[in-house]
Protein backbone atom coordinates (compact mmCIF):
# COMPACT_ATOMS: atom_id res chain seq x y z
CA UNK A 1 0.00 0.00 0.00
CA UNK A 2 1.39 3.42 -0.49
CA UNK A 3 4.06 4.06 1.77
CA UNK A 4 5.24 6.92 3.80
CA UNK A 5 7.74 8.01 0.88
CA UNK A 6 5.83 8.31 -2.01
CA UNK A 7 6.50 11.42 -4.13
CA UNK A 8 3.57 12.86 -5.23
CA UNK A 9 1.90 14.71 -8.17
CA UNK A 10 0.56 17.92 -8.71
CA UNK A 11 -3.07 17.31 -7.56
CA UNK A 12 -2.14 14.60 -4.78
CA UNK A 13 -0.47 15.19 -1.69
CA UNK A 14 2.73 13.99 -0.01
CA UNK A 15 3.32 11.82 2.49
CA UNK A 16 5.70 10.74 5.24
CA UNK A 17 6.55 9.78 8.84
CA UNK A 18 5.56 7.14 12.12
CA UNK A 19 5.39 6.10 16.04
CA UNK A 20 3.13 4.89 18.51
CA UNK A 21 -0.62 3.95 18.67
CA UNK A 22 -3.92 4.02 20.27
CA UNK A 23 -6.58 2.16 18.55
CA UNK A 24 -10.67 2.40 18.09
CA UNK A 25 -12.61 -0.60 19.27
CA UNK A 26 -16.58 -0.86 19.81
CA UNK A 27 -16.72 -2.26 23.36
CA UNK A 28 -13.94 -3.80 25.13
CA UNK A 29 -10.18 -4.77 23.68
CA UNK A 30 -9.50 -7.97 22.24
CA UNK A 31 -6.69 -9.47 24.24
CA UNK A 32 -3.15 -9.16 22.03
CA UNK A 33 -1.61 -11.83 20.01
CA UNK A 34 -0.62 -14.89 21.98
CA UNK A 35 2.50 -16.54 21.37
CA UNK A 36 1.40 -19.05 18.49
CA UNK A 37 3.21 -21.51 16.27
CA UNK A 38 2.96 -21.52 12.52
CA UNK A 39 -0.41 -20.15 11.46
CA UNK A 40 -0.14 -21.34 7.90
CA UNK A 41 0.38 -25.02 6.47
CA UNK A 42 2.62 -25.23 3.03
CA UNK A 43 1.15 -24.51 -0.30
CA UNK A 44 1.00 -26.62 -3.26
CA UNK A 45 1.55 -25.97 -6.55
CA UNK A 46 -2.42 -25.90 -7.94
CA UNK A 47 -2.95 -23.96 -4.98
CA UNK A 48 -0.07 -20.72 -5.95
CA UNK A 49 -1.19 -20.99 -8.98
CA UNK A 50 -4.85 -20.81 -7.76
CA UNK A 51 -3.79 -17.37 -5.62
CA UNK A 52 -3.58 -19.10 -2.29
CA UNK A 53 -0.50 -17.26 -1.85
CA UNK A 54 -2.60 -13.98 -1.92
CA UNK A 55 -5.50 -15.29 -0.25
CA UNK A 56 -6.87 -13.20 2.84
CA UNK A 57 -8.15 -16.32 4.70
CA UNK A 58 -5.74 -18.57 5.53
CA UNK A 59 -6.64 -22.73 5.62
CA UNK A 60 -7.31 -24.20 9.05
CA UNK A 61 -8.63 -21.06 10.58
CA UNK A 62 -12.20 -21.36 10.47
CA UNK A 63 -14.46 -18.85 9.25
CA UNK A 64 -13.43 -15.49 9.20
CA UNK A 65 -16.28 -13.87 11.98
CA UNK A 66 -17.65 -10.70 10.91
CA UNK A 67 -19.55 -8.49 13.62
CA UNK A 68 -21.34 -6.61 10.72
CA UNK A 69 -24.78 -5.21 12.93
CA UNK A 70 -22.12 -4.12 15.46
CA UNK A 71 -18.91 -2.09 13.26
CA UNK A 72 -19.37 1.53 13.53
CA UNK A 73 -16.98 3.16 10.57
CA UNK A 74 -14.39 3.70 11.00
CA UNK A 75 -13.14 0.75 12.76
CA UNK A 76 -10.01 1.54 13.65
CA UNK A 77 -8.34 4.78 14.66
CA UNK A 78 -6.09 6.79 16.88
CA UNK A 79 -6.81 10.37 18.27
CA UNK A 80 -3.05 11.21 18.32
CA UNK A 81 -2.21 9.69 14.81
CA UNK A 82 -3.15 8.74 11.13
CA UNK A 83 -4.10 4.95 10.80
CA UNK A 84 -3.48 3.87 6.79
CA UNK A 85 -2.18 2.12 4.33
CA UNK A 86 -3.57 -1.61 5.79
CA UNK A 87 -3.20 -5.17 4.94
CA UNK A 88 -5.21 -7.78 6.69
CA UNK A 89 -5.41 -11.83 7.27
CA UNK A 90 -7.37 -13.91 8.86
CA UNK A 91 -5.10 -16.84 10.49
CA UNK A 92 -5.30 -18.80 13.06
CA UNK A 93 -8.77 -17.72 14.18
CA UNK A 94 -8.56 -13.88 14.25
CA UNK A 95 -7.94 -11.10 12.28
CA UNK A 96 -4.63 -9.78 11.93
CA UNK A 97 -3.91 -6.14 10.58
CA UNK A 98 -0.89 -4.29 9.84
CA UNK A 99 -1.00 -0.62 9.01
CA UNK A 100 1.18 2.84 8.79
CA UNK A 101 0.78 5.07 11.75
CA UNK A 102 1.80 8.45 11.50
CA UNK A 103 2.33 10.87 14.54
CA UNK A 104 3.74 14.51 14.53
CA UNK A 105 7.87 14.44 15.41
CA UNK A 106 9.39 17.57 15.29
CA UNK A 107 13.34 15.74 14.71
CA UNK A 108 11.80 13.41 11.97
CA UNK A 109 11.77 15.03 8.16
CA UNK A 110 8.47 16.97 7.45
CA UNK A 111 7.76 16.82 11.25
CA UNK A 112 6.46 13.38 11.15
CA UNK A 113 6.88 9.64 11.70
CA UNK A 114 6.06 6.66 10.57
CA UNK A 115 6.21 3.22 11.85
CA UNK A 116 4.43 -0.37 10.89
CA UNK A 117 2.12 -1.19 13.05
CA UNK A 118 0.29 -4.64 13.66
CA UNK A 119 -3.18 -5.30 15.81
CA UNK A 120 -5.74 -8.66 15.98
CA UNK A 121 -9.58 -8.56 16.56
CA UNK A 122 -12.36 -11.24 17.06
CA UNK A 123 -14.73 -9.75 14.77
CA UNK A 124 -13.31 -6.33 13.46
CA UNK A 125 -14.92 -4.88 16.25
CA UNK A 126 -12.61 -5.17 19.43
CA UNK A 127 -9.07 -4.38 18.64
CA UNK A 128 -5.47 -5.62 20.78
CA UNK A 129 -3.66 -2.51 21.79
CA UNK A 130 -1.10 -2.27 18.77
CA UNK A 131 2.23 -3.48 18.93
CA UNK A 132 5.18 -1.58 16.19
CA UNK A 133 8.09 -2.27 14.41
CA UNK A 134 11.30 -1.72 15.84
CA UNK A 135 13.26 1.35 14.24
CA UNK A 136 15.29 0.03 11.12
CA UNK A 137 18.58 1.74 11.10
CA UNK A 138 19.49 4.19 8.43
CA UNK A 139 15.46 4.53 7.73
CA UNK A 140 13.46 7.50 8.84
CA UNK A 141 10.52 5.28 9.18
CA UNK A 142 8.75 2.76 7.57
CA UNK A 143 5.06 2.35 6.16
CA UNK A 144 2.76 1.00 3.45
CA UNK A 145 2.88 -2.88 4.88
CA UNK A 146 1.50 -5.93 2.57
CA UNK A 147 1.33 -9.16 3.64
CA UNK A 148 1.75 -12.58 1.04
CA UNK A 149 2.41 -16.12 2.18
CA UNK A 150 5.26 -17.60 0.53
CA UNK A 151 5.16 -21.66 -0.79
CA UNK A 152 6.28 -22.90 2.28
CA UNK A 153 3.46 -21.13 4.33
CA UNK A 154 5.79 -18.20 5.81
CA UNK A 155 3.86 -14.74 5.92
CA UNK A 156 5.88 -11.84 3.73
CA UNK A 157 4.94 -8.60 4.56
CA UNK A 158 6.64 -6.38 1.72
CA UNK A 159 6.82 -2.17 3.07
CA UNK A 160 8.40 0.61 1.68
CA UNK A 161 10.94 3.24 3.92
CA UNK A 162 10.23 6.80 4.50
CA UNK A 163 13.72 7.67 3.08
CA UNK A 164 16.79 7.12 4.37
CA UNK A 165 18.96 8.74 7.34
CA UNK A 166 21.78 9.68 4.61
CA UNK A 167 19.04 11.26 2.55
CA UNK A 168 18.86 8.82 -0.12
CA UNK A 169 15.10 7.76 -1.81
CA UNK A 170 12.49 5.82 -0.49
CA UNK A 171 12.96 2.40 -0.60
CA UNK A 172 11.48 -0.99 -0.70
CA UNK A 173 11.95 -4.04 1.98
CA UNK A 174 10.59 -7.29 3.12
CA UNK A 175 10.46 -8.77 6.74
CA UNK A 176 8.82 -12.26 7.12
CA UNK A 177 7.24 -14.32 9.92
CA UNK A 178 5.77 -17.73 10.63
CA UNK A 179 2.95 -16.35 13.50
CA UNK A 180 2.40 -12.46 12.72
CA UNK A 181 3.59 -12.01 15.62
CA UNK A 182 7.47 -12.20 15.65
CA UNK A 183 9.34 -10.67 12.53
CA UNK A 184 12.99 -11.41 10.68
CA UNK A 185 15.31 -8.35 10.20
CA UNK A 186 14.22 -6.52 7.41
CA UNK A 187 16.04 -7.18 3.89
CA UNK A 188 16.43 -5.31 0.86
CA UNK A 189 13.51 -6.25 -1.92
CA UNK A 190 14.99 -6.37 -5.31
CA UNK A 191 17.28 -3.50 -4.88
CA UNK A 192 18.57 -3.44 -8.66
CA UNK A 193 14.85 -2.43 -9.66
CA UNK A 194 16.29 1.20 -8.33
CA UNK A 195 20.05 0.95 -7.99
CA UNK A 196 20.49 4.43 -7.68
CA UNK A 197 20.45 6.10 -4.16
CA UNK A 198 17.90 9.13 -5.39
CA UNK A 199 15.75 7.08 -6.95
CA UNK A 200 12.34 6.07 -5.45
CA UNK A 201 11.31 2.76 -5.38
CA UNK A 202 7.87 2.29 -3.36
CA UNK A 203 4.40 0.63 -2.51
CA UNK A 204 5.97 -2.89 -3.02
CA UNK A 205 3.27 -5.92 -3.42
CA UNK A 206 4.55 -9.89 -3.62
CA UNK A 207 3.20 -13.12 -5.10
CA UNK A 208 4.14 -16.56 -5.30
CA UNK A 209 2.31 -17.56 -8.46
CA UNK A 210 3.32 -21.09 -9.15
CA UNK A 211 5.82 -19.43 -11.36
CA UNK A 212 8.21 -18.08 -9.58
CA UNK A 213 7.69 -14.61 -7.22
CA UNK A 214 6.08 -12.20 -8.80
CA UNK A 215 6.65 -8.05 -7.84
CA UNK A 216 4.68 -4.48 -8.27
CA UNK A 217 6.02 -1.55 -7.16
CA UNK A 218 5.64 2.44 -8.18
CA UNK A 219 9.32 4.24 -9.53
CA UNK A 220 9.92 7.46 -9.98
CA UNK A 221 9.26 11.04 -9.16
CA UNK A 222 8.48 14.37 -10.06
CA UNK A 223 12.52 15.28 -9.42
CA UNK A 224 13.56 11.76 -10.98
CA UNK A 225 10.87 11.13 -13.68
CA UNK A 226 11.02 7.70 -15.16
CA UNK A 227 8.12 8.55 -17.30
CA UNK A 228 6.02 11.03 -19.17
CA UNK A 229 3.34 11.67 -17.20
CA UNK A 230 1.96 14.22 -14.84
CA UNK A 231 3.45 12.49 -11.72
CA UNK A 232 6.74 11.18 -13.61
CA UNK A 233 6.33 8.00 -11.98
CA UNK A 234 5.51 4.58 -13.35
CA UNK A 235 4.10 1.01 -12.14
CA UNK A 236 6.46 -1.76 -13.20
CA UNK A 237 6.32 -5.52 -12.67
CA UNK A 238 9.40 -7.66 -11.76
CA UNK A 239 10.07 -11.37 -11.48
CA UNK A 240 11.74 -13.97 -9.68
CA UNK A 241 12.30 -16.86 -11.75
CA UNK A 242 13.65 -18.91 -8.56
CA UNK A 243 10.82 -18.29 -6.69
CA UNK A 244 13.40 -16.49 -4.00
CA UNK A 245 12.92 -12.98 -2.39
CA UNK A 246 16.69 -12.57 -2.89
CA UNK A 247 16.26 -12.75 -6.55
CA UNK A 248 17.73 -12.35 -8.99
CA UNK A 249 14.88 -10.38 -10.20
CA UNK A 250 14.48 -9.58 -13.45
CA UNK A 251 12.54 -6.87 -14.82
CA UNK A 252 9.17 -7.61 -16.85
CA UNK A 253 8.21 -4.43 -17.66
CA UNK A 254 5.10 -1.60 -17.21
CA UNK A 255 1.93 -2.87 -17.42
CA UNK A 256 -0.55 -1.42 -19.74
CA UNK A 257 -2.68 0.42 -17.26
CA UNK A 258 -2.85 4.46 -16.74
CA UNK A 259 -5.81 6.57 -14.88
CA UNK A 260 -6.05 9.99 -15.44
CA UNK A 261 -3.40 10.07 -17.59
CA UNK A 262 -1.13 8.78 -14.91
CA UNK A 263 0.10 5.55 -13.22
CA UNK A 264 -1.56 3.75 -10.14
CA UNK A 265 0.58 3.08 -6.93
CA UNK A 266 -0.46 1.01 -3.41
CA UNK A 267 -1.78 -2.40 -5.73
CA UNK A 268 -3.23 -5.42 -4.36
CA UNK A 269 -2.75 -9.12 -6.44
CA UNK A 270 -5.69 -11.52 -5.59
CA UNK A 271 -7.85 -13.85 -7.49
CA UNK A 272 -11.78 -14.03 -7.88
CA UNK A 273 -12.61 -17.66 -9.27
CA UNK A 274 -9.68 -18.34 -10.62
CA UNK A 275 -8.46 -15.31 -12.13
CA UNK A 276 -6.11 -12.95 -11.05
CA UNK A 277 -6.89 -8.90 -10.53
CA UNK A 278 -4.98 -5.89 -9.42
CA UNK A 279 -6.62 -3.19 -7.04
CA UNK A 280 -4.77 -0.13 -7.25
CA UNK A 281 -5.38 3.52 -6.68
CA UNK A 282 -5.46 6.43 -8.91
CA UNK A 283 -1.86 7.73 -8.63
CA UNK A 284 -4.25 10.85 -9.36
CA UNK A 285 -7.33 11.59 -6.86
CA UNK A 286 -6.60 8.57 -4.91
CA UNK A 287 -9.76 6.47 -5.52
CA UNK A 288 -9.76 2.50 -5.98
CA UNK A 289 -9.57 0.45 -9.26
CA UNK A 290 -10.02 -2.68 -10.09
CA UNK A 291 -8.21 -5.04 -13.15
CA UNK A 292 -8.51 -8.43 -14.12
CA UNK A 293 -5.62 -10.10 -16.03
CA UNK A 294 -6.04 -10.63 -19.92
CA UNK A 295 -2.45 -12.02 -20.00
CA UNK A 296 -1.04 -15.65 -19.66
CA UNK A 297 -0.01 -15.76 -15.70
CA UNK A 298 2.42 -18.46 -15.97
CA UNK A 299 4.60 -16.18 -18.73
CA UNK A 300 6.43 -13.16 -16.86
CA UNK A 301 5.03 -10.90 -19.68
CA UNK A 302 1.76 -11.78 -19.55
CA UNK A 303 1.48 -9.29 -16.51
CA UNK A 304 1.61 -6.80 -18.82
CA UNK A 305 -1.58 -7.20 -19.99
CA UNK A 306 -4.97 -5.93 -17.72
CA UNK A 307 -8.29 -5.65 -18.71
CA UNK A 308 -9.81 -1.84 -19.03
CA UNK A 309 -10.35 -1.12 -14.97
CA UNK A 310 -13.74 0.16 -13.22
CA UNK A 311 -13.29 2.38 -9.95
CA UNK A 312 -15.11 1.16 -6.87
CA UNK A 313 -18.08 3.02 -5.76
CA UNK A 314 -17.64 2.96 -1.51
CA UNK A 315 -20.62 5.21 0.17
CA UNK A 316 -18.99 8.67 1.30
CA UNK A 317 -19.69 8.79 5.08
CA UNK A 318 -19.26 11.97 7.44
CA UNK A 319 -15.61 10.63 8.77
CA UNK A 320 -14.58 10.48 4.95
CA UNK A 321 -16.15 13.17 3.30
CA UNK A 322 -14.97 17.08 3.12
CA UNK A 323 -15.17 19.94 0.88
CA UNK A 324 -13.43 20.06 -2.30
CA UNK A 325 -12.26 17.11 -4.43
CA UNK A 326 -10.72 13.93 -2.74
CA UNK A 327 -7.01 13.72 -2.12
CA UNK A 328 -6.77 17.57 -2.42
CA UNK A 329 -9.29 18.64 0.62
CA UNK A 330 -10.23 15.19 1.70
CA UNK A 331 -9.10 11.68 1.80
CA UNK A 332 -12.57 9.72 0.50
CA UNK A 333 -11.37 5.93 -0.21
CA UNK A 334 -7.52 5.60 -0.30
CA UNK A 335 -4.92 2.70 0.43
CA UNK A 336 -8.00 -0.29 -0.61
CA UNK A 337 -7.40 -3.73 0.64
CA UNK A 338 -9.99 -5.80 -0.60
CA UNK A 339 -10.75 -9.39 1.63
CA UNK A 340 -12.55 -12.21 -0.35
CA UNK A 341 -14.45 -14.04 1.97
CA UNK A 342 -16.62 -15.10 0.02
CA UNK A 343 -16.38 -18.83 0.29
CA UNK A 344 -16.98 -18.39 4.15
CA UNK A 345 -19.86 -15.77 4.21
CA UNK A 346 -20.83 -14.51 0.79
CA UNK A 347 -19.23 -10.84 1.06
CA UNK A 348 -15.95 -9.14 0.05
CA UNK A 349 -14.64 -7.02 2.32
CA UNK A 350 -13.22 -3.48 1.40
CA UNK A 351 -10.39 -1.71 3.70
CA UNK A 352 -9.67 1.60 3.50
CA UNK A 353 -7.99 4.99 4.87
CA UNK A 354 -10.32 8.07 5.07
CA UNK A 355 -10.23 12.01 6.46
CA UNK A 356 -12.44 14.93 6.99
CA UNK A 357 -8.95 17.11 5.75
CA UNK A 358 -5.71 16.86 4.46
CA UNK A 359 -3.69 19.69 7.04
CA UNK A 360 -2.36 17.18 9.84
CA UNK A 361 0.60 15.52 9.99
CA UNK A 362 2.00 16.82 6.74
CA UNK A 363 -0.41 16.77 3.97
CA UNK A 364 -1.27 13.16 5.51
CA UNK A 365 -4.76 14.23 7.48
CA UNK A 366 -6.18 12.42 10.65
CA UNK A 367 -6.37 9.13 8.69
CA UNK A 368 -9.08 6.46 9.54
CA UNK A 369 -9.42 2.88 8.43
CA UNK A 370 -12.98 1.94 7.64
CA UNK A 371 -14.71 -1.07 6.01
CA UNK A 372 -17.14 -1.88 3.43
CA UNK A 373 -18.87 -5.02 1.57
CA UNK A 374 -20.09 -6.11 -1.34
CA UNK A 375 -21.29 -9.29 -2.84
CA UNK A 376 -20.72 -9.20 -6.51
CA UNK A 377 -17.69 -5.94 -6.23
CA UNK A 378 -19.84 -3.38 -7.68
CA UNK A 379 -22.49 -2.76 -5.15
CA UNK A 380 -20.74 -1.49 -1.80
CA UNK A 381 -22.28 -1.24 1.32
CA UNK A 382 -21.06 0.01 4.93
CA UNK A 383 -21.91 -0.65 8.39
CA UNK A 384 -25.59 -0.30 9.33
CA UNK A 385 -24.22 1.62 12.05
CA UNK A 386 -23.24 4.51 9.80
CA UNK A 387 -20.97 7.45 10.36
CA UNK A 388 -20.63 7.04 14.22
CA UNK A 389 -16.97 6.06 15.72
CA UNK A 390 -16.02 2.88 17.64
CA UNK A 391 -14.84 4.05 20.84
CA UNK A 392 -11.32 5.53 21.71
CA UNK A 393 -8.91 3.38 23.56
Amino acid sequence: MTTACRRRPPLVVLLVALVALVLTGCGAEASSASSVGALSPPLTHAALVAGAGRSCVVPGSGAPTVAWSKLKNPILSSPIAGVKDEAILWAGGQWHMLFGYVTNDPSSPGGVRWQVGTAVSPNLVHWSKPTFWPAQPGLNGAGGPDVARTPNGTFVVAFGSAGGTDGAASKSFYRTSTNLETWSAPHPLAPNMAPNPHDPMIDPVVAFTGHGALLGFKVGSSQFPVATNVSGQAFEIAWSPSGSLHGPWISVGRPNIAIYGDTVEDTELFTVGGRWQLLAMSNTLDQPWLFTLSGNPSVPSGWLSWSDGRQLQVPGQSWNSGPGLSSIGFQHANSAFLCNARASDGYYYLFYSGSKELTQFDGVGHAKIGVARSTDLVHWQVPPTGAGENRKS
